[in-house]
């Protein structure tokens, strides 16, 4: 495993930081009005929002040593800028009022926040930017780098 490219690099990111916030989810207490998590206090969860998180988290850490690297960053940069931009359209939160002051469910599925839309269309953009258009690995020069080129 000597070549770690770029792509590489973003997905084993993502997906640890993804599986962190999956795992942190599930023990974090109801904190706020709506009675979900609000896991590190900026992002609410639930139990499928967790589940995503963790599922999302374990693709990119196995893409990133399967070498489907590439497709991970391009399908998860896709998919999580459209759910950052869909997470802004009101309609699509339901049934409203089911907790407490909540709006409802992003689909009727899970509750999402300011926080969550942030981190989605910062990951995705990276993602996806990252997954068309750099190529190429990481290059370690070495020790002996400055001594062939000053030959």
């Amino acid at each position: 495993m000597a070549n770690w490219s770029i792509n590489r690099v973003i997905a084993l990111v993502i997906g640890i930081i993804f599986l962190i916030l999956g795992i942190v989810g599930f023990v974090t207490p109801p904190e706020n009005s709506t009675g979900v998590q609000a896991t590190f206090g900026i992002f609410d969860s639930d139990t499928i929002h967790n589940i995503l998180y963790v599922v999302t988290g374990l693709l990119g850490i196995a893409s990133a040593f399967t070498g489907y690297e590439r497709h991970f960053n391009q399908i998860f940069g896709i998919v999580y800028v459209l759910l950052a931009l869909l997470g802004l359209i009101p309609q699509l939160y339901f049934p409203a009022g089911s907790y407490g002051d909540d709006k409802g469910l992003f689909l009727g599925l899970t509750h999402l926040n300011a926080g969550d839309h942030i981190l989605h269309l910062i990951t995705g953009l990276i993602a996806a930017a990252v997954g068309f258009f750099a190529k190429g690995t990481l290059r370690n020069p070495g020790p002996n780098a400055r001594a062939r080129h000053s030959l």
